[in-house]
This record gives structure tokens, sequence and C-alpha cells, in this order.
């Protein structure tokens, strides 16, 4: 739902007020300034004009823990997560198969056949069609369990569901008796030569993919082998700008069927007035010009795509960091000319308290002066209580931790154990800490402490205690390994990847997929 809120309040405020836009020859220093303040380690960027690419760029470092897998810098083959980018292109498939008759998009969708058990049980699920897919009106969930509940009856109303989108998937592969990814590369990617993009993540492509930043400076792949029409897309900029190219020329599609993708098919008036969805994309007519948007948001990897049809212009960015979404309306002013106040009661900009405070005490800790630090740290939550939260503080003393600053983190957990007591998230956040020292004794003692806090989560604990006893005889006993032995355990897992540097072995997870 974020990334629906995000896409049609940009649309709003895209509407509503134009400025001038910044000239072209300052554009790349624009980013790279926007990249420091929203803390991202990486973006590529493509900017349409005339319904042709006119200018690109690929700015900063694919990973920036620089674990030896994806050094180096951001290429014109990068491949990002582009997240709910994805929908869009799935929406575009199925309308090509559409206009050749072989989905209908008002067709009740169990009458093509495929079993779908997570909702066959409610007969609401016989009212889900392809278009009540495309415009979320089919009452699911953006995502739930099994079996999904539904949230009202399918063409009530619009809610923003990842969830029709993977039924949809398996009628289309089931009707056609192709996967996603070969229909992709058959209408999609073959056809405008959008050679690296996929919807399955393979090993090979492991040097080719950025490594996203968490908002404590963990680094964080997403290299999940399943399809997902809703979110396992991988693209480039560069690739992403041919598909807008076509849509912004008419290509692909009958005319028609272009019509109704950019005409309003439910109105979203919680979003504000005269915000539609259509099919595929968040819609906002301006008089006579109409814009579509859509954003992405997996972890650590955020985007957005817009464009204007009749103006035959448009935008794609992708990034490798939480941060990304910070600098959407700052971006989109620079480079389109539009300034977006409503977006920021959404998407976090940069400027906002919080994301200021969290760039003010990571300098703070950073310095030598830990004492001080605190003191001020303290200060600093008295006067400004809701940016300075324990969810900010949790995330200060894991960013601190995975650099290095292993006092600073231990410190600042602690500070947050005082200040929530009841938080089970805080105390884990300080056993964390305390393992990074090497102080296991602390880790076990502060586990205790854990179940005083929350002892209906025993299980978590009794596993935490397990690992540390462990890791503590580990530790007492210690082994050393040839490298050579080492880089037998390198490669790829379904947890993540593992690398080899400087005679360590090195674990970087995977992400589950949770668009």
């Amino acid at each position: 739902m974020r990334n629906l809120a995000v896409s049609l309040i940009l649309l709003t405020s895209f509407a509503v007020a134009q400025t001038a836009v910044m000239p072209e020859k300052q554009w790349g220093e624009t980013v790279t300034g926007l990249m420091r303040k929203g803390d991202i380690p990486g973006l590529s960027i493509a900017v349409i004009r005339d319904g042709k690419i006119h200018w690109e760029g690929e700015f900063g470092q694919k990973n920036a823990v620089n674990d030896g897998v994806t050094d180096g810098p951001v290429l014109r083959d990068t491949l990002f997560s582009a997240a709910s980018l994805s929908k869009p292109v799935f929406a575009y498939i199925v309308l090509r198969l559409v206009d050749r008759g072989v989905i209908d998009l008002d067709k009740p969708l169990y009458t093509y056949g495929f079993a779908y058990d997570r909702i066959d049980k409610d007969s609401r699920s016989k009212l889900i069609t392809a278009r009540r897919v495309l415009d979320h009106t089919t009452g699911l969930p953006n995502w739930g369990g099994t079996p999904l509940e539904f949230l009202f009856t399918p063409g009530e109303k619009f809610n923003y569901s990842g969830e029709g989108y993977v039924y949809l998937q398996g009628v289309v592969e089931h009707v056609t008796g192709k996967s996603l990814e070969e229909l992709a590369q058959q209408e999609v990617f073959a056809p405008l030569k959008m050679e690296h993009s996929t919807f399955r993540w393979r090993p090979i492509l492991a040097n080719q993919l950025a490594i996203g930043k968490l908002e404590t400076d963990q680094p964080i792949t997403w290299d999940s082998p399943s399809e997902n029409p809703a979110s396992s897309l991988l693209t480039t900029a560069h690739d992403y700008a041919k598909f807008l190219v076509v849509l912004m020329n008419g290509v692909g599609l009958k005319q028609a069927t272009f019509q109704q993708m950019w005409s309003p098919q439910v109105a979203v008036p919680q979003m504000g007035p005269g915000i539609s969805f259509g099919l595929g994309w968040g819609i906002e007519q301006v008089g006579a010009s109409k814009y579509i948007y859509h954003g992405g948001n997996n972890v650590a990897f955020k985007g957005a795509a817009f464009a204007c049809p009749e103006k035959h212009e448009g935008l794609v960015y992708l990034t490798n960091s939480e941060g990304g979404m910070t600098i959407e309306s700052a971006l989109v002013k620079a480079i389109e000319g539009g300034d977006h106040p409503g977006l920021f009661s959404e998407t976090e900009p940069y400027t906002s308290p919080r994301w200021v405070a969290r760039t003010e005490l990571i300098r703070l800790f950073t310095q030598d002066n830990l004492d001080e630090a605190l003191r001020r740290y303290r200060e600093l939550k008295a006067e400004r209580p809701k940016a300075i939260d324990e969810d900010l503080t949790r995330i200060l003393g894991r960013y601190l931790g995975n650099n290095g600053r292993l006092e600073a983190a231990i410190a600042v957990s602690k500070e947050n154990v005082h200040n929530y007591p009841k938080s089970a998230r805080a105390v884990d956040s300080l056993i964390w800490a305390y393992v990074l020292s090497g102080n296991v004794p602390l880790a076990i003692q502060t586990d205790k402490l854990a179940r005083e806090v929350d002892p209906s989560n025993k299980d978590r604990w009794d596993s935490i205690e397990s690992w540390l006893t462990e890791y503590q005889a580990r530790i007492e006993k210690p082994f050393a390994l040839p490298e050579t032995t080492l880089k037998n355990y390198a490669g790829v897992y379904d947890a993540g990847q593992v690398s080899v540097k400087d005679g360590y072995l090195i674990f970087r997870p995977s992400v589950p997929n949770e668009p």
C-alpha cells in the first residue's frame, strides 16, 4: 500500500506545481549531491524526452561494503531489484495477451481451470478477473498467508495487492504453458532488446547485481530464485527506459488497449481527489495531460518511474539503498520541474526530522568523544522525541556495530534498553552489540534479560542462547583453514551468498520476497 500511496501522492503533487527545470548540465551534480544526502551507494537513472532516451547516468558503487564479490562502480548493465516496478511490465504482458484473445480482462479467472487453493474456498474468488487484478480491486491483501483472507468483495473498492498479481501469474502460466520469465522474454525483453532484464535471478548474474544497503549499513542482496510478477524484476534504468519509450510511443498494444491502461478504472479517494488507478499504473489527469506513475519499494532497493504519454517524456531511477526514496521529490523537481509537497506525507525525505537526526547522530558517534556524543544524544532526544525514538536508536546501534564502532554501539544500545526497558527489540540489539565486541558472557546475560522482557518468545531466546554457547566454545578453541579450503564454501545458498576475503568467510543474506 505504501508504494501506491507514494505513487499517487507524487502524481497529485506533480500536477499542483511546476517549477523551472534545472539545466541539463547540472543533472549529474544534482544526482550525486542527493545521493550523499540520502545515503545512497549507487544509482542509475534515465530521462526520456520526445519519445526517446535523452539522458542517462550511472553513479556510485554497486556495493558500498566492497566484499570482493561485486566491487566497482555502477555501470549501465548493473542489475537492480526493481521491486514493484515489476507490476507495470507484467500488466503490459497481460494486455498483449488480451489483444491476441488469450486472456479476457473481464472473464473470471477461475474459469481458466487454474486451481488456486489459497483462495478457492471463498466463493468471492469467483469474482476476480484480470482487470480487477491490474487495477487492485480484487479485495486481496498486499501480502498474506494461506489461506488468503479477503478484505472485501472483489470490485467493491481499491486495495493495493501483490497477491492478486501472483494469482494472475498462475492463470497466465496455466493458459500459455509458459513461465513468467519465458513470457517476459517473448513479449517484452527480446522485442525491446532489454538485454539486462529478468524476472528470475540466476547465479550467473551475481557479478552484475547491485548489493543493497540497509539503514543499519549492512549489505543485503535480492537474489530470490522465485519468479514474482509483483516484485522480482531485476533490471537497469537503461532497460526500463526502453520499456517506457515503447509506452510513450504507443507501440505493442492496440490503441484501445492503451486507452484502457491509462484510463481510470477505480477511484482512490483516500489518496486525494482525482486520484485513480488504471491497468498497472497510478493515474492523475491534469488538464489535457495525463501522468502515469509507479514506485518500487523492496528492502534496500528503491526506485520510481513516471511519464506523461501526451508529452512523450518520463523518468526512471533505481537505487541500492534503504534511503533511495528520500530523494525522490527533490530528484523529480530538479529534472522534471515538478514540485511535490504531498510526497512528504508518505515518503520520508532526507530533510525530515528523523533523517536529519539520523545523519547528525551518526556524525557524532563516529567521532572519538563518546561521552560528548551520548550527552548530545540525550539532548537531541529530549528536543525531538518523535524523531529519535526506539527504532532510530536501535538502527543507530546496529550501524555503529557494523562499522566497527563497538564501544559506541554498546553504549547506544544500552541507552535504548534504559529508555525502553520493555522492548525486546532493544534488548536484542544489545545482545548483538556484545557479540560483535566479542563479549559473549555479557551477551548470554543480556539474553536472560530478554526472557524477562518477552517471555512469550522463549523459543527465540533459547535459540540465541544455544548459538551463543556454541560460539563461545569456538572462540575458546579457534582453528584456521587455508584459503583454498575456505573457497570451497563460497557460493550461492538459499539464505544468501558466501564469499572469501582476507582469509575470512563473508556471508551476505538474501532478502525474503516482501515488496
